[in-house]
């Protein structure tokens, strides 16, 4: 195993966890996660954050019946029924957070 410092002051997680068809749970998949995701990569980058803010998709993060959401660090915060109006307080808030911290 190899250790590394992570090379990101702040990171959102993106679920974008897709259940087989007629699973009786819904997912993130399904309520937009891919569009967020995507969304606020594409935020990143116009902000000029791409080296201090790293945006990630993952597999289920245990929300999904109040999807789709995201959760980010170092904050630590779970954020559900995240909307495309959301992302760009979510951005300022991650942003802040790599300002105030480190690499």
């Amino acid at each position: 195993m190899i250790i590394r410092p992570v090379p990101f002051a702040a990171v959102a997680f993106v679920c974008t966890n897709k259940r087989p068809d007629g699973h009786p749970k819904p997912c993130c998949a399904d309520r937009g996660g891919l569009a967020l995701r995507d969304e606020l990569k594409k935020l990143v980058s116009e902000r000029g954050l791409d080296s201090r803010v790293k945006v990630y998709q993952s597999g289920c993060l245990g929300g999904c019946e109040f999807g789709p959401m995201a959760m980010t660090y170092p904050d630590g915060r779970m954020q559900f029924g995240v909307s495309a109006a959301d992302l760009p307080a979510m951005l300022d808030s991650l942003a802040a957070e790599a300002e105030d911290g480190s690499p």
